[in-house]
């Protein structure tokens, strides 16, 4: 494997930016590799050289091979593997911030398959992401270069799935404020900061947004942390405390509390079930 994690930044100020990579790389796999279940805080394409998989995500399983591009959106649960008898042979690209939502949601709703993109030319992508996966070390100059290869691959994507129209990628405000809300869901967020940010009443972003997910925004944020909270405590060694402080709770016991609202049961007890 060979790759490149792009920290000329922290994670934090790139999901508060536009459209900021994260990583690059490549891997010719062995039988059987596989990677997850696990959860990441960025979107990650694969685009598959050769070879064949299958993916597991959202509900959903998927056979791929040469010429398929998965895609993992950002705090999505999902699962990989080579096949035993013949491997397969990807790169990928990891990406973040507040318009990168949107771009991921235009990709899912072009493609039948949502989190897989068929009969693509995917050597073409695996050579801008090579290029980038051999830098070494982080620079201004190394950042830059990663920019632009995440804007050749999006423009590649736009190439082959066909444009999206719009300053916003054919997003509605809905979904502009739900990358929003994706994006920043670890702090200790106001909605009215959500609000200000697209310049809208607080009860209107609330109206759009119930119209188009059938919840409120608060609903969802919250649903949000719980949902990372229930990953983290089943998966990882993290105290309440630590989880309570990562998803921008005010102490244990505001996050115990609101656990338990939700989900009928302590975080503590909630571990015990998952390990039994």
């Amino acid at each position: 494997m060979i790759g490149f994690y792009e920290t000329t930044y922290d994670m934090t100020a790139k999901h508060n930016s536009d459209i900021e990579p994260v990583l690059f790389g490549f891997e010719d796999c062995r039988p059987g590799h596989f990677y997850g279940p696990t959860l990441r805080s960025y979107h990650l394409f694969h685009f598959v050289t050769g070879g064949t998989g299958r993916l597991e995500i959202g509900g959903k399983h998927f056979d791929l091979g040469t010429g398929d591009i998965f895609i993992i959106p950002a705090d999505s649960v999902s699962y990989y593997e080579a096949s035993m008898s013949d491997p397969w042979s990807y790169s990928w690209m990891g990406m973040t911030g507040l318009r990168a939502g949107t771009i991921v949601d235009g990709l899912r709703h072009k493609t039948p398959e949502e989190y897989v993109i068929r009969n693509v030319k995917t050597e073409r992508y695996a050579e801008i992401i090579r290029q980038t996966a051999m830098l070494k070390g982080n620079s201004l100059n190394h950042y830059f270069r990663s920019q632009a290869s995440l804007m050749s691959v999006l423009s590649c994507l736009m190439e082959d799935m066909g444009d999206m129209p719009g300053g916003e990628f054919g997003t509605t405000l809905a979904r502009r404020v739900r990358s929003y809300l994706d994006a920043k869901y670890t702090e200790k967020l106001q909605l009215s900061e959500a609000a200000d940010y697209f310049h809208i009443h607080p009860n209107h972003m609330s109206r759009i947004f119930r119209e188009e997910y059938g919840v409120s925004p608060k609903h969802y944020l919250i649903e949000k942390k719980i949902e990372r909270s229930e990953l983290l405590l089943s998966e990882s060694d993290m105290s309440v405390a630590e989880i309570a402080v990562l998803l921008g709770f005010d102490d244990q016991h505001a996050f115990s509390r609101m656990f338990r609202k939700y989900r009928g049961i302590a975080p503590s007890g909630f571990r015990k079930q998952a390990g039994s």
